[in-house]
């Protein structure tokens, strides 16, 4: 892959913080036309997905550290007699779906996973 230069990485870090894509190059301080033809370049893609996949995974990581403080919300209003009803009934929907979902993700990696060794021994046969 091509390096990028010092201002391409400037208008990848500008993109990941700001609002619009005006405000991203005139804070790298490039022109409109030289950031789209940046946009354009199969390195500076690469480069910023690889960046914005980053920032995902940190954004991420903290999601999760919040999880088991967010479950113990719910179930506190959950289990709070005072609270209004709808606040019990919706922290309880909310815990029963996501339980769901996590059983359906579990599901689908497994047939994933499943469907990745079956192809690979197809190829393995082919060869």
């Amino acid at each position: 892959m091509k390096q990028l230069t010092n201002k391409q990485t400037k208008l990848i870090e500008a993109m990941l913080t700001e609002p619009t894509f005006e405000a991203s190059y005139r804070k790298a301080g490039v022109s409109k036309a030289t950031a789209l033809k940046y946009r354009r370049e199969p390195s500076f893609k690469q480069a910023y997905h690889e960046a914005k996949r980053q920032v995902m995974e940190q954004v991420t990581t903290k999601l999760q550290e919040k999880a088991t403080e967010a479950v113990n919300v719910l179930n506190e209003i959950m289990n709070d007699k005072e609270a209004p009803a709808s606040s019990r009934i919706q922290s309880a929907r909310i815990i029963i779906d996501t339980a769901y979902k996590g059983v359906e993700l579990d599901d689908l990696a497994e047939r994933i996973d499943e469907l990745e060794t079956a192809i690979d021994k197809q190829k393995e046969g082919q060869s």
